[in-house]
């Protein structure tokens, strides 16, 4: 995995740095060391910063490190563009307020309109032990499992697929075997073949030839309300989700169940194209 690491040399660039060393270290392939200096007052501590991520990635093979100058967004998705990577690992801004992760932040820019899976590192986490991946239904649901899967390979975490199976029930009327299915787990969901079981399936196989360690699970309710409860019931380490794809480019408005979940949890996001 080809991971670029970005920095502007400030804290939230560094917990980047740090947070993603801890995937970059377990890589067999060099990881890129990207420092974006938006005002050249900033040298010195980009340079210190930079320096201190080849630190972190001591052991691993050795990487490249590029400084640039410009707008930090414009910038990575530059290097983004133009370079091959599988990832990006970027930090989100200390939140003040309510303003958390905004539309138009430099995180939220590259999520939106970077080439491949974005890691949005905020909270205070060190650790990458317990992975969440929450899966839509149907094949395009199923990235966000690879990318997870892949993650969770080079570093030896455990993961849980979270699906939510939604309250329709609240406003349809629906048959009684339907019904059953709203209240199963996720392992009568796939002994019983529905649809949620099915794709439950597939996401474990794809995990399970990854040698990954794996379970699944489902939650009926509110999607953001369902996700949000089982990251803090679970503790979980590193959060996956997936962002859907218009017109070529990851739709991000704030209705978005991808928004939300960044927006709202105190902890690394990795946002994968669905």
């Amino acid at each position: 995995m080809r991971i670029l690491l970005c920095t502007d040399g400030s804290p939230h660039g560094q917990a980047a740095l740090s947070y993603g060393a801890l995937i970059a270290q377990r890589s067999p392939v060099p990881a890129t060391l990207l420092g974006v200096l938006e005002q050249p007052t900033d040298l010195v501590m980009l340079e210190n910063a930079l320096e201190e991520g080849q630190r972190l990635l001591e052991g691993a093979p050795s990487p490249q490190v590029k400084i640039c100058q410009g707008h930090a967004a414009e910038e990575i998705l530059n290097e983004a563009i133009n370079e091959y990577y599988n990832m990006i690992v970027i930090g989100a801004r200390g939140r003040r307020g309510i303003t958390r992760f905004l539309l138009g932040s430099t995180s939220e820019r590259v999520a939106r309109h970077a080439p491949v899976p974005v890691l949005i590192v905020q909270g205070a986490q060190q650790a990458l032990s317990r992975v969440l991946i929450c899966t839509a239904g149907g094949d395009p649901g199923l990235n966000a499992v690879e990318v997870g899967g892949q993650v969770a390979g080079l570093t030896g975490a455990q993961v849980t697929v979270l699906h939510i199976v939604s309250q329709v029930a609240a406003t349809v009327s629906l048959p009684n075997e339907l019904l059953e299915d709203l209240e199963a787990s996720a392992e009568i969901l796939m002994e019983r073949n529905t649809r949620e079981g099915v794709h439950l399936r597939k996401a474990l196989d794809i995990l399970s030839s990854l040698d990954v360690d794996s379970r699944a699970c489902v939650r009926n309710g509110l999607v953001v309300d369902e996700i949000l409860a089982e990251v803090q019931e679970g503790d979980f380490d590193l959060v996956v989700i997936g962002a859907q794809v218009a017109e070529g480019l990851i739709r991000f408005l704030l209705e978005d169940v991808t928004h939300q979940v960044v927006a709202n949890i105190d902890r690394p996001v990795l946002v994968a194209k669905m």
